[in-house]
């Protein structure tokens, strides 16, 4: 009975800490304040991504991954990403928690896969599971994307935006959400905390003055892919600052070619943009110690 209660513990808190590493912060009180901010947007989405990272960390602990890692949520983030994508592209019904279980578990699999090649995920084995399912849906036609409502358009509102731009991360639209996850990042990480808000306002800026549309900016969308960039590479040398910005914007252009060619862009800007930059540093640093 106490072993199984000790065990469950566990699970919990390393379902809690997978919610928190979405925005890279090993924290179990982060995590407790991301799951309260996004049931306060949506209890059913909350509840959905809550699904995807309990079933990410069982999966881990089922093929039999390093057990500090999986406390550490390295195994539980994908997956509750696939519940929460899932559940804001069609909507959060009960028919589709076999697909986030699914996702979730698949998400674990590429994990394990991409480690065995030395390459680093990040959000990558939920992008492509939630690629693979949303196809499947366009080409049987069994789940039908839905719209949630827009309130903010015709001007920029500037906080809203700011504030959807961190929340955008895991589809939270809730402008206090926004603002919970700010302040818990920043709480737990200060210096990651200001390069999140930074790099927020710097994709409002970029997309307003290239004249994109107000409604876009107003959820957010141009800015999550450059705060995940930002705490990856947040820091306090100027080093760390260069080189944000220069994710920040590549991550902005690749995002726009996404949504372009038609493709939900997910966080997979954010994913090759921190590749291409990995590879640079690496390609970079292995000319120099020839010479």
């Amino acid at each position: 009975m106490i072993v199984n209660i000790l065990t469950i513990n566990k699970g919990l808190k390393s379902t809690l800490i997978s919610l928190a590493q979405i925005m890279l912060q090993p924290s179990i009180g982060v995590g407790i304040v991301f799951l309260i901010g996004s049931a306060i947007n949506s209890l059913p989405l909350a509840i959905f991504g809550l699904i995807g990272s309990a079933t990410g960390v069982l999966t881990a602990v089922i093929v039999g991954h390093s057990s500090k890692d999986i406390q550490n949520g390295l195994f539980g983030f994908n997956g509750a990403l696939v519940g929460f994508g899932l559940g804001y592209y069609y909507g959060p019904q009960l028919s589709l928690v076999i697909f986030v279980l699914l996702g979730a578990a698949g998400s674990v699999i590429v994990m394990q896969y991409m480690h065995l090649k030395r390459v680093q995920p990040f959000t990558f084995p939920f992008v492509i599971t939630t690629w693979s399912i949303m196809l499947l849906f366009a080409a049987t036609g069994w789940f039908e994307v839905v719209s949630w409502p827009i309130d903010d358009v015709g001007e920029l509102k500037f906080m809203h935006a700011l504030a959807r731009g961190v929340g955008q991360v895991f589809f939270q639209e809730y402008v206090i959400t926004g603002f919970l996850l700010v302040t818990a990042i920043t709480l737990n990480n200060w210096v990651e905390g200001i390069f999140a808000i930074c790099a927020s306002c710097i994709g409002v800026m970029l997309a307003f003055f290239l004249g994109l549309p107000t409604d876009t900016i107003n959820l957010g969308l141009f800015g999550y892919n450059g705060v995940l960039c930002a705490i990856v590479f947040a820091g306090k040398t100027l080093r760390n600052v260069v080189t944000a910005l220069i994710a920040i914007l590549i991550s902005f252009l690749i995002y726009r070619g996404v949504v372009f060619a038609g493709v939900p862009a997910l966080t997979f800007p954010f994913v090759l943009t921190t590749w291409i930059i990995f590879w640079t540093r690496k390609w970079i640093d292995a000319k120099l110690s020839v010479h």
